[in-house]
């Protein structure tokens, strides 16, 4: 199925579904996008190239993407900063998940908390072009990302990563979006992430069926569960049979929730660790306004953005709004209902 290359997949241009036409502009819980206290600097056309949200700000529009790994360990909840991410990435790391979240569109006042990189993660987002946060790592995984040419940034750029008083090591190291984007710098927008649903398109993948709850175990020592809301246009998320909140009190709640199947491989230099493989081909089941699609992913190239087609090899539109991308292990449950 997939190649034994340390590629993972790349922002996914998942079609997706969504029978929704792109549903309500609101800053709900999980929704990507211009919020309450957002001051548009100037009105531009067109979307936001991960979200397919209507771009309101001219300057958000044209920055760089930065990806953020984040800790999802109980000791590390609630975490910071999810609900303003574009995309968040959730990959099984030695016996719990870690996040590979995604900001370009919106702005986050906390973010964190930051922790170490795994040898996926440069390929994660590297068709994203900006960099790649993280806390460390051991000498072999740090060596994966010095290859890639990925830019990195550390916990040794103090002015970028700051230990946060009142969280205990190591689950106490946070940014800022003002911070994250400053190290960004001048760059151009990342990819589109996929086609979105434009307000009154028909959603008619092959094989769509009703589902308004979701679970599956992104790792041994994790349990996530989905359950559609309508009235918001989200999956609201639970973990370990709670209800996932961020810091703040608001739920996990993206538009969009996709599970792709990967392989996982261990990693030479380091056995206990494994990472998803996903140059290739293979399985996934896209989620969105309270219906499943099986489809197909591909990716031809570590650096190639992934495609997700359904039955009839048609790409599936997302609903516009914040996805959530399992890199889920092939062969594991995944139960929808």
């Amino acid at each position: 199925m997939t190649r034994k290359a340390m590629a993972l997949a790349v922002p996914l241009l998942l079609a997706l579904t969504a029978a929704c036409g792109g549903g309500s502009q609101a800053a709900d819980v999980g929704q990507v996008g211009p919020g309450p206290n957002d001051k548009p600097t100037a009105e531009v056309s067109g979307r936001y190239p991960l979200t397919g949200m209507p771009a309101v700000d001219a300057a958000k529009a044209a920055r760089h993407a930065v990806a953020v790994k984040i800790d999802n360990s109980a000791a590390a909840r609630p975490q910071s900063g999810l609900e303003q991410a574009d995309l968040i990435y959730e990959e099984f790391t030695e016996g719990i998940t870690r996040f590979v979240v995604v900001f370009q569109s919106s702005d986050a006042a906390q973010v964190g908390p930051v922790r170490s990189v795994r040898p996926a993660d440069p390929n994660i987002v590297k068709p994203l072009g900006g960099p790649l946060v993280f806390s460390g790592g051991s000498p072999g995984v740090l060596n994966v990302v010095q290859q890639s040419g990925v830019t990195q940034v550390t916990e040794n750029d103090r002015v970028t990563l700051k230990r946060r008083s009142g969280r205990r090591a190591p689950h106490n190291l946070y940014s800022t979006s003002v911070d994250l984007f400053r190290k960004a710098g001048a760059g151009a927008p990342p990819p589109a992430f996929s086609p979105f649903l434009r307000q009154g398109q028909a959603y008619a993948p092959a094989g769509v069926t009703p589902a308004t709850r979701l679970s599956l175990s992104p790792a041994p020592g994790v349990q996530a569960a989905y359950v559609w809301d309508p009235p918001s246009s989200t999956w609201k998320r639970s973990t370990d049979g709670r209800a996932h909140l961020v810091e703040g009190g608001a739920q996990i709640s993206p538009r969009n929730v996709i599970v792709q199947y990967t392989d996982y491989t261990i990693f030479g230099p380091d056995p206990k660790v494994r990472f998803p493989e996903v140059v290739g081909s293979g399985d996934a089941v896209v989620f969105v306004n309270g219906t499943q699609v099986k489809a197909k992913w591909t990716k031809s190239a570590p650096g190639a953005v992934t495609t997700v087609v359904d039955s009839a090899g048609a790409p599936i539109p997302l609903a516009p709004g914040q996805t959530w991308i399992h890199l889920q292990e092939r062969g594991t449950a995944v139960t929808a209902s």
